[in-house]
């Protein structure tokens, strides 16, 4: 017999999902037979309702000792380099270095780097979390640097990903440096499709609703700074495609500055674009993460070098 004693992070949480990612490497046949012949106990009870919600403190008894539960078997690594741009008890916002991937199950990640951190600060231990992993809420390309946001418990997750998906909740702003200059600002729509093949965005300005591989996608370009050669440019993320501002700026003939991927011109041998994730604005967030609504994130970027 295995136990489980629900904590906040599982609180709310439906049972089959929970006995899911509890024993993840299970055959879902086995579950579903489980739950069949009422092998599931919770507070002394049996239990065949797979949508029951969990309450913090509840007793999770699961009668079949031949499977094993799996628990975030993370890498501990090096964090002393990551650089932390915001934190409080809820979210951890991360300023990420170029090259540096988001998770990897051979190199050094980010992902590693923050459950490193922490676990050294005590708060995060898979080894008393059920079902909780820490997690980031969005990605950045690997050669792209700037801001990351995970969220440091289940709650939390749940607000940030939803947030993430409303234009109107959070903003997300990046600057990159284009090697041909355009005069005005910009507003682009059209659709996007990733080519797993050739690992790049194509953009179109042509319709493509009928087309199932292409999405949708929005974006604010604003010059910031004209050069002699180059622009400065900010980017705000209306949507949140792969390569969205990669591949759109490409597409207008603006390719961002050493992203030889999409045409950019390479001014030194450095493994990184001239592209970053520069500027957060929370809005609109519900509870418990009302109170950074009016927030603003941003990195203090030398733009002219």
């Amino acid at each position: 017999m295995t136990k489980f004693e629900i904590n906040n992070n599982d609180n709310n949480q439906s049972l089959f999902k929970f006995v899911k990612k509890s024993f993840s490497t299970t055959p879902l046949s086995v579950i579903y037979k489980w739950f069949r012949k009422g092998d599931i106990k919770i507070n002394g009870k049996r239990i065949k309702d797979q949508k029951f919600l969990l309450t913090t403190g509840d007793l999770v008894e699961v009668y079949d000792t031949n499977k094993p539960v799996v628990r975030d078997e993370f890498k501990y690594v090096d964090w002393q380099g990551m650089m932390v741009a915001y934190e409080d008890e809820n979210i951890f916002i991360i300023n990420k270095a170029p090259d540096i991937e988001m998770h990897s199950p051979v190199n050094v990640s980010l992902d590693d780097m923050v459950k490193s951190y922490l676990y050294d600060h005590e708060e995060y231990n898979p080894e008393v979390e059920n079902s909780f992993v820490v997690s980031h809420v969005h990605r950045l390309d690997k050669l792209t640097s700037g801001l990351v946001i995970y969220a440091k418990n289940k709650v939390s997750l749940d607000v940030m990903l939803a947030a993430i998906q409303n234009k109107n909740a959070i903003e997300k702003y990046y600057i990159a440096k284009v090697s041909k200059k355009f005069n005005n600002d910009f507003k682009t729509k059209g659709w996007i499709k990733y080519d797993q093949e050739k690992q790049i965005s194509i953009f179109t300005e042509e319709d493509k609703s009928e087309h199932k591989n292409f999405k949708y996608c929005e974006t604010e370009f604003k010059i910031l700074l004209k050069q002699e050669e180059f622009n400065i440019v900010e980017a705000k993320l209306l949507t949140g495609r792969k390569h969205q501002i990669r591949a759109t700026l490409a597409y207008y003939g603006f390719p961002i500055i050493n992203d030889f991927r999409y045409g950019g011109k390479k001014i030194n041998n450095e493994k990184m674009i001239f592209l970053s994730a520069y500027k957060l604005i929370f809005k609109n967030l519900p509870e418990p993460l009302e109170y950074l609504n009016g927030e603003k994130i941003i990195l203090d970027l030398n733009i002219e070098n």
